[in-house]
């Protein structure tokens, strides 16, 4: 049996078609195709138009939906995280009763708030939708709330379930659990 030999043209077909094969699913991994991704939320969070982080702050087309997760943990029970891993807070600084966050500028950059526009999709599991809102902030960004209480996740937060910040700062600040009360002591 003769084989023809392997020649630059032969070779070309089969190089062309992979490249164009990455080419497609470079582009679909940056978000200029059609298929969704599957890019994890809070998180490593897009930063929001205005420069809190978190998740979809005006709900624009290609923002992943913001994520509440009610997880089990070791010492604080079932809490809430967003869709990396990180743990979700609340401050005895603020009011559930009329929602009113009091964490503005420095406290905002390392407690940064979870925004989402009113009328975002959200992606709950194990969190009831009716004890989801929102508050407006004095920046004009939309903080989602949970039994009214504003929802915030620490800049240093790694995603790891760890709880650095639980308690922590005076005892103001707290990891929240699925009702929107405060996790258990460790």
């Amino acid at each position: 049996m003769s084989r023809s030999p392997l020649t630059r043209s032969s070779l070309r077909r089969p190089v062309a078609a992979s490249v164009g094969l990455v080419a497609l699913l470079g582009a679909v991994a940056c978000g200029t195709g059609s298929a969704p991704t599957d890019e994890p939320a809070p998180t490593s969070a897009p930063a929001a138009a205005d420069g809190h982080g978190g998740h979809g702050a005006h709900g624009g087309a290609g923002v992943p939906s913001p994520t509440l997760y009610a997880v089990q943990t070791g010492p604080l029970g079932v809490v809430v995280t967003d869709g990396s891993g990180r743990l979700i807070y609340r401050s005895a600084a603020d009011s559930a009763n009329p929602p009113t966050s009091n964490c503005t500028d420095a406290c905002a950059e390392t407690w940064i708030p979870i925004v989402a526009a009113p009328d975002q999709k959200l992606d709950l599991a194990g969190v009831s939708k009716d004890l989801v809102g929102h508050l407006q902030r004095a920046d004009g960004s939309t903080q989602l709330t949970l039994a009214g209480w504003p929802l915030y996740r620490n800049r240093d937060d790694d995603g790891t379930l760890s709880n650095a910040g639980h308690n922590g700062e005076d005892g103001t600040w707290f990891v929240v659990n699925p009702t929107g009360g405060q996790a258990a002591a460790p």
